[in-house]
């Protein structure tokens, strides 16, 4: 039977060692004392075992989740989801729906409520409008009101809006309206209405009688009898007390409006012309009138006992 080879080589005892000759000596005096087990170490701690590369994983660790997550579908997921996180879903869940309720909200009182009121005007003019009522309504600074009033009404002149149709005669009456009660200024609504009324009159008068204007004509005179109605009511108030005016305006107002509805009643409604003002506002314009011409004095507890 062959001896078995030791399991330790022998140590080089020539100049072939790579390591210094003191420690040389000290390896080869030392290695019949020592185990093998030692010896095998003070070998390796100077001649190192070649270290062995491996290969790199195709995939890293958050990459192979990652990818194992991709195979999951949304419901299992999110079923998962709320499995591990039930408080954190449902309030992140309730957040989504009402920030989208908001968003969808907001939108649609944009589209119906502000774009709306706006739409029958050139975007130049609605700009000038949106700041005006902005300082009309929302942040109260008269000056600035005034001056996009204003703008408003030359930029729809330079845009070649009609300075008779229901958009520019509105223009002037929330003028007037942001005068009266805004501002608390009715002397300076009454000169705006006044001018207003001027113009529709001399209209009516030069350009009424055509035949192609018949459906304008009926328009602008409703207007007219309006705009009386409220000069009247202007003239009327405590402040003012301007009772001649206020009756020569009521008085105006009612006698065109029963001339009108009588002339259609005796010669027919012509083509064009469209319908009149109702039976409401015929009432309204009478009961204004009668209230004017015929005050309602209020007497005390005192009065009556005298």
């Amino acid at each position: 039977m062959r001896p078995l080879k030791p399991l330790v080589r022998k140590l080089p005892t020539t100049g072939s060692c790579p390591t210094s000759p003191r420690v040389r000596q000290w390896l080869l005096r030392d290695r019949h004392t020592r185990s093998t087990q030692t010896a095998f170490r003070s070998f390796s701690l100077w001649h190192p075992r070649p270290v062995l590369r491996y290969p790199k994983p195709l995939l890293s660790l958050s990459q192979a989740s990652r990818s194992q997550r991709r195979h999951k579908s949304f419901p299992t997921a999110a079923r998962e989801l709320y499995r591990n996180y039930p408080i954190s879903v449902t309030f992140a869940t309730f957040c989504i729906i009402s920030a989208s309720f908001l968003i969808f909200y907001a939108n649609y009182l944009y589209q119906h409520y502000i774009l709306s009121e706006f739409s029958p005007y050139p975007e130049p003019v609605a700009n000038k409008l949106r700041r005006a009522l902005y300082y009309s309504n929302h942040d109260l600074q008269p000056d600035n009101a005034l001056k996009y009033y204003r703008q408003a009404l030359e930029v729809a002149q330079e845009c070649g809006m009609d300075a008779y149709s229901d958009e520019v005669l509105g223009i002037k009456f929330q003028l007037a309206s942001f005068l009266e009660k805004q501002i608390m200024k009715p002397r300076l609504a009454i000169e705006v209405l006044e001018e207003v009324r001027r113009q529709c009159t001399e209209w009516d008068k030069e350009k009424g009688g055509l035949a192609e204007n018949r459906g304008m004509r009926t328009r602008i005179l409703g207007q007219s009898v309006r705009l009386s109605v409220k000069l009247g009511e202007l003239y009327a108030r405590p402040d003012i007390m301007e009772t001649e005016a206020a009756e020569e305006s009521l008085v105006w107002a009612v006698t065109t409006l029963l001339k009108e509805q009588e002339r259609r009643e005796r010669e027919g409604v012509k083509e064009g012309e469209g319908e009149w003002m109702g039976a409401e506002e015929i009432g309204g314009a009478l009961e204004c009138m009668y209230i004017l011409l015929h005050p309602v004095t209020t007497t005390t507890p005192q009065s009556r006992l005298s």
